[in-house]
């Protein structure tokens, strides 16, 4: 039976809440279906996922977040990494210097809500990475301060996959834009009461598949939502919309140079291809000093690529304060009573096998109604035992002041992450699938970069969120890159997101926004951080609501009203750079 519940009274979505209880008290086949009519519907479990979902109930668009899981904030919360990278480096063109990290961390030129949540923080670890490192916890707080501002616009659908895609052809738009998304259906899911943890007590790789599969299991009872909305949004960590609604992406290094949008990438060694080979991702893990000796269970799993493991030219406190997010005793060096997040290139890095299947495959798999997030389980396998075979190497390799072995101190801490593994949720992942935005439009490298007496990258008329970064790589193996993705070192300045990387060419009411976007494998690879996430993010759900409310059809349509986005973009999130007192561009 399928029920429909649309805005009334401002409380559009309690009967939604209703219905469900209903249906986990009486049978399935009673509630095969929940339709949820949205004014826009962001598929999440990312950093800009959740920006996007506050900006755009701001608005006062009706927004439905699709979260996998029971977490919100995708890199700051399910993948483990509570430490935003923020620029570190400085330009110089002859005796002028462009100290671009500090432009970066200006109150002015953040996202102002989330500097609001960073500049809060009750518990700080006192990293080296960031300027702010901090536990989950002190995240996720902020996080529900920022949900309860925008009630009741915002309903969150968490532990929720998205798992199929109406798409509906339409007369090629003016923009060549060929259709349009209808319905995105999910699978809810919730843990029956033997499951611990809330569900997240065995490794991720064990349990996707039951996640997307639409029946109830020993461990998961399911429900169906057949979310309906005029304006949809990919804010995965996977792009999985992308590829469910059969619009065009890039993945991986399948470029023949930057901005190459035809989709071939340099030949590869059986069995790689240009789209199996990108950036390596990671399993975090928390790590504490413990007072006490503590005998900690031994590791029960094989990994794959133990050779991998090393400290490289740094000192284990040198590795333990980087990414420390508990800080004991305010001071430099390791203490009792710390705890750290490890994410670490040579320990729980995983560059053996990338995350995401091939096109081919993940065509296939849509084709054939067997979603699984489009990622390849045996990936997430192989780098959750490498992950927790690092954490046992690193504790051997910890020492006092006086060499005595702090092994039996240096334990796995779950709580910190919502598990019973010791991992976190999900993989950090530092790309995905790219869409292919307005007319094969994608942010390149050019865009982004330039002499230090340029100030900024490239001025865009339909810009509406700002990035800094470096170019930052990290290498799957085995892979062939061309030169200029590995050889170049690009002077990354502070630089501007346009709308048009928010589009696809060929969905007309979809938006984009995070990893996502519509750039290069470079371009990709500095837009990639909390930051800059967080502000393409809440441009993106401004924008979203904005095409909602005002009955634009599609991104093409939106270059109409861009003067009237960037203003309502601007209530929320900065466009211009503001550079020791004076805006950049001037005009």
């Amino acid at each position: 039976k399928q029920m429909n519940y649309s805005r009334r009274r401002g409380g559009w979505w309690w009967g939604v809440v209703v219905l469900l209880v209903i249906c986990q008290l009486w049978s399935v086949s009673f509630c095969e279906e929940i339709v949820v009519k949205c004014d826009v519907v962001i598929a999440g479990g990312t950093t800009a996922a959740f920006a996007a979902a506050i900006s755009s109930a701001a608005e006062g668009a009706r927004t439905c977040l699709v979260e996998p899981t029971d977490w919100v904030g995708g890199q700051f919360s399910t993948e483990g990494l509570p430490a935003p990278d923020f620029a570190w480096h400085t330009l110089h063109e002859g005796s002028f210097v462009l100290p671009v990290w500090e432009i970066d961390r200006n109150k002015t030129n953040v996202t102002p809500n989330l500097y609001e949540i960073l500049t809060t923080l009750k518990v700080r670890g006192h990293c080296w990475v960031s300027p702010y490192c901090f536990p989950i916890y002190e995240f996720l707080a902020g996080a529900d301060r920022l949900i309860k501002q925008v009630q009741p616009n915002l309903k969150i659908f968490y532990n929720t996959v998205v798992h199929w895609a109406d798409v509906k052809k339409q007369s090629a738009h003016l923009n060549g834009q060929s259709h349009i998304i209808t319905d995105l259906y999910a699978i809810h899911r919730v843990h029956w009461d033997n499951v611990t943890c809330g569900g997240y007590d065995i490794r991720p790789s064990l349990d996707l598949k039951d996640w997307y599969t639409k029946t109830d299991s020993a461990r998961w009872k399911k429900q169906i939502y057949r979310f309906s909305a005029p304006v949809f949004m990919d804010a995965t960590s996977w792009g999985e919309l992308l590829a469910l609604s059969a619009s065009s992406y890039l993945q991986g290094i399948d470029e023949m140079f930057d901005g190459d949008t035809s989709g071939q990438g340099p030949p590869q060694r059986y069995p790689l291809t240009s789209d199996t080979c990108g950036q390596s991702f990671t399993y975090d893990f928390v790590e504490t000093y413990n007072v006490r000796a503590t005998n900690e269970p031994k590791l029960n799993v094989t990994p794959p690529h133990p050779q991998l493991y090393g400290l490289q030219s740094y000192t284990w406190s040198r590795i333990w304060t980087y990414r420390r997010i508990v800080d004991a005793n305010h001071s430099g060096e390791p203490n009792p009573g710390d705890a750290t997040v490890q994410n670490w290139s040579s320990g729980n890095d995983y560059p053996f096998r990338y995350l995401l299947l091939s096109k081919s495959v993940t065509s296939e798999s849509v084709r054939a109604n067997n979603w699984v997030g489009g990622v390849d389980i045996l990936a997430l396998d192989e780098a959750e035992r490498n992950a927790l075979g690092f954490h046992y190497w690193f504790k051997n390799h910890t020492f006092d002041s006086k060499h005595n072995s702090l092994a039996q101190h240096i334990v796995l801490n779950s709580s910190y992450l919502g598990t019973c593994t010791g991992l976190s949720k999900l993989p950090y992942v530092r790309d995905t699938r790219r869409s292919v935005g307005l007319d094969n439009f994608v942010m390149k490298v050019e865009h982004i970069s330039g002499q230090a007496k340029q100030m900024v990258g490239t001025a865009f008329p339909d810009r509406v969120a700002l990035g800094c970064y470096d170019v930052d790589i990290h290498r799957s193996t085995g892979c062939q890159y061309l030169g200029y993705m590995t050889n170049i070192t690009y002077p990354v300045l502070p630089y501007f997101i346009p709308f048009r990387a928010f589009t696809s060419r060929d969905t007309a009411n979809l938006l984009v926004a995070g990893k996502t976007m519509a750039q290069s494998f470079l371009v990709n690879a500095a837009t990639r951080l909390h930051p800059v996430e967080w502000s393409s993010g809440t441009a993106a759900g401004v924008s979203a609501a904005y095409m909602s409310r005002h009955g634009v059809g599609s991104t093409g349509e939106m270059l109409q009203h861009i003067q009237a986005v960037q203003a309502r973009v601007e209530k929320h999130t900065p466009i211009n750079w503001q550079i020791w007192g004076k805006t950049y561009p001037s005009s």
